[in-house]
């Protein structure tokens, strides 16, 4: 028996979105690559949290906040990559650079 809930849990698509945010922000402050690299791992396992559902009921609402998750969501996938192409990983980067055209 876990004492947390695993991390393939439900969260919320803004708790997910503020935890990738969060590891991002800790990969930008790492001071060493591999370090870096971890905590982009960690925002990508946050994203993937994020269920494809939301995604098409994100982007078919009409509703301004919905809209404005959305807008979050596929700027923290640009960073995302932006991160991992910094790091030298240009085809993973390409990925999220993909991804971030979905939402």
């Amino acid at each position: 028996m876990f004492l947390f809930s695993p991390w393939r849990s439900a969260l919320a698509p803004q708790a997910a979105l503020d935890l990738a945010n969060a590891h991002l922000e800790n990969s930008r402050k790492a001071n060493s690559s591999e370090l870096a690299l971890t905590f982009c791992k960690d925002a990508e396992k946050a994203l993937a949290r994020i269920k494809t559902s939301v995604r098409k009921t994100c982007v078919l609402s009409s509703r301004a906040e919905d809209r404005a998750l959305c807008n979050e969501i596929a700027t923290t996938y640009s960073e995302l990559g932006e991160l991992l192409d910094g790091l030298g990983y240009p085809t993973k980067a390409q990925t999220y650079y993909k991804s971030e055209g979905k939402w």
